[in-house]
């Protein structure tokens, strides 16, 4: 776990836009509040890629003349207080608020944007175009212009660590190829040769520090990132967790979960490091080594620790295109076209929206994607909500109300039609109650009683209700009644309080089908005696 960890913490942290060693700062407190308040025994919390974007572009978006560590630092106890306020409002829900094709297209997007901005220090060149799409033609035309030394290595770390992970899944790639980037750019003198390196640090914990006057202003610019991060580093983390689970039997608890994500990025502050949150690909890590607790995490924060402590001065040669490689390889990982494909054969409008999400990273920046995202999460729920599954039932020879589009044997009632309604009965689909059944009964010439099944209508609201009145206006003025069947208490006082209340009539209800059915032949009996 030290070996995932350590690579990953160094890398990330330039993309933060922080000096490597800050990420040693973020993995030991981290690790131990979430052992500490976790429920997971599995689960590992340390620097996230997709959430170190999403830092870098909070603190980017941000206009002041602090320090960026301090914004930094501040991002990551914010993050922690975001998630502790989450915990206390038990808001676990939040991590069903982002539908998958939403959370792909934008981590998709995060992949290219990311893997673009590691470009100038893979190769040693600059980089200043204004948008992504700018920044790709920048990129191609500045290959000419590489630092030849700073290419060959940061290349020559991409290819080893591809093959690796192709060939020798199972070693710390990572590891492997920054102790040897180390070895070389040392034991060459290339740093002499304009190949960037992290250079020389100061003492081990002399770079711990905690944010100084940072103005009010300045804070509340970070809060709206820090949500964002909170919600998609808690589903990311939630999904870790989940993972873990099947290893191990457990049942996560999702508010405890934000608790320990709380503490933990306190924790990374405190320590002077950056966000954190649980991470698949490092959880997988555990469960593939056997591990059985959070102990086995405690001794990777103990590594992490030592490693601060009694290594720094290896990191001096560390080359900047080295971490660059590395980042790369792990966004990659993170790439999954074959998503998009199988969305197109299963649902072309989520595949338009996880589009949709993948371009707006990449067309108006990380922050605002998440705004488009959330927005087109909130078009996937209307359409879902706004066209819900209805059906015609029909009787069956054993006596059962089903519905006649799956069961054809199914019959009508003459002179009744029973109508269902799968979904709760709200402002987004009130009108598709209203125009599905003036439809069927203008199919239907022979109707005295249209019956409406609210078993599945798990909600009305007032606009629903409204609608529900109308409808039963119309069709009592063309001498058809209207009767409900398996509707809530609750419900049915909101249709009575919208037809007008007690005073008026309501129409008449029964406790299932069969009851209205039973009534509705001996009203015809009568008719008929």
């Amino acid at each position: 776990m030290w070996a995932v960890l350590i690579p990953s913490a160094l890398a990330y942290a330039g993309i933060v836009g922080v000096d490597a060693v800050v990420g040693l700062y973020t993995v030991p407190l981290a690790l131990a509040a979430y052992a500490v308040f976790g429920g997971s025994r599995l689960l590992v919390v340390g620097p996230d890629a997709a959430i170190s974007v999403m830092a870098a572009a909070t603190v980017a978006s941000v206009v002041t003349d602090d320090p960026q560590l301090d914004l930094v630092v501040a991002l990551a106890l914010i993050s922690g207080g975001v998630y502790l306020a989450f915990a206390v409002l038990r808001m676990g829900w939040i991590a069903d608020l982002i539908p998958d094709p939403v959370i792909k297209g934008f981590i998709e997007g995060l992949v290219w944007v990311t893997i673009l901005g590691q470009v100038p220090k893979l190769l040693g060149v600059r980089i200043e175009g204004e948008g992504f799409f700018d920044e790709v033609i920048e990129a191609v035309g500045a290959l000419s212009d590489a630092h030849a030394e700073t290419a060959i290595v940061g290349v020559g770390c991409l290819a080893s660590l591809l093959l690796l992970r192709r060939f020798a899944p199972r070693l710390p790639g990572p590891l492997i190829v920054l102790v040897a980037a180390i070895v070389v750019v040392g034991g060459l003198g290339l740093a002499d040769e304009g190949v960037a390196v992290v250079g020389e640090t100061s003492g081990a914990l002399d770079g711990i520090r905690l944010p100084t006057g940072l103005g009010v202003d300045t804070l509340l610019a970070l809060v709206p990132g820090a949500i964002a991060i909170s919600v998609l580093g808690f589903t990311e983390s939630l999904g870790a967790a989940k993972r873990a689970a099947e290893s191990t039997g457990e049942r996560i608890n999702p508010d405890q979960e934000l608790l320990a994500l709380g503490m933990a990025n306190l924790g990374a502050g405190v320590s002077g490091g950056y966000v954190v949150t649980g991470a698949l690909s490092k959880t997988a890590v555990a469960i593939d080594a056997d591990g059985k607790t959070q102990v086995a995490n405690l001794f990777a924060g103990a590594l992490g620790l030592l490693t601060l402590l009694f290594l720094l001065p290896l990191f001096e040669n560390l080359a900047d295109a080295a971490l660059a490689a590395i980042v790369i390889v792990a966004m990659s990982g993170l790439s999954d076209l074959g998503y998009f494909r199988s969305l197109w054969s299963i649902r072309r409008l989520e595949f338009l929206v996880a589009i949709a999400a993948f371009v707006g990273v990449l067309v108006v920046g990380v922050l605002a994607g998440v705004i488009v995202g959330v927005l087109l999460a909130l078009v996937i729920l209307a359409d879902h909500i706004g066209k819900p599954p209805t059906a015609v039932l029909g009787r069956t020879a054993d006596g059962s109300f089903v519905d006649q589009s799956v069961d054809t044997t199914a019959e009508n009632i003459p002179g009744m039609l029973i109508w269902r309604q799968d979904a709760p009965l709200v402002f987004l689909n009130a009108r598709r109650l209203s125009d599905a059944l003036r439809e069927l009964t203008e199919e239907r010439g022979d109707l005295q009683v249209v019956v409406i099944d609210c078993s599945a209508m798990s909600d009305i609201d007032t606009t629903a209700t409204t609608a529900f009145a109308a409808v039963g206006r119309d069709l009592r003025g063309q001498g058809i009644a209207v009767w409900v069947t398996a509707i809530r208490q609750r419900n049915w006082e909101r249709v009575v309080a919208a037809l007008g209340g007690p005073a008026i009539t309501p129409p008449p209800r029964f406790v299932s089908n069969e009851a209205a059915v039973a009534e509705f032949a001996r009203r015809q009996g009568d008719r008929t005696e």
